[in-house]
């Protein structure tokens, strides 16, 4: 199973650690495996700080396999309600609000991350609006055809 884990992926958390940040730069390795999912704890060898494998992600510390947590998030689209996704998952209604509250906020932290400083100019801005709008009445047009 050590040999699934793609290591180059993973860079120290620690800020301090001059390896802080960088991926491929061969300081990190595993420690040891941990949890009822097998999860993955690493080790900087740089500077000797540890962290797991889902840290950064929706999934750092939950209790519920992050195959189980998928299945039930995709289920939202499907069911229309958290009531619904509740009771086709069987977990409670507090639990899939929390996990929607985790996947949000991380999307959030994406969307922040990767879209700054785009420096767009006003033909570009109006060629991703002219998207949008055609993607709303293409959803109307479909909606249509349902009533």
């Amino acid at each position: 199973m050590d040999e699934e884990l793609d290591l180059s992926n993973y860079w120290c958390w620690h800020e301090d650690c001059p390896d802080h940040g960088k991926t491929c730069a061969g300081n990190i390795v595993l420690k040891e495996r941990y949890g009822k999912d097998n999860r993955a704890l690493l080790k900087c060898k740089t500077c000797g700080h540890c962290f797991s494998d889902t840290h950064g992600t929706p999934f750092f510390g939950l209790n519920t396999s992050i195959d189980e947590v998928c299945r039930t998030l995709a289920l939202i689209p499907e069911k229309g309600s958290i009531r619904g996704v509740a009771r086709a998952s069987g977990h409670s209604i507090s639990t899939v609000c929390r996990w929607i509250d985790l996947a949000g906020e991380h999307c959030k932290e994406v969307n922040d991350y990767f879209l700054k400083n785009l420096r767009l100019d006003r033909v570009q801005v109006d060629e991703i609006w002219s998207y949008i709008k055609k993607g709303e009445k293409r959803r109307c047009k479909r909606f249509e055809r349902i009533w």
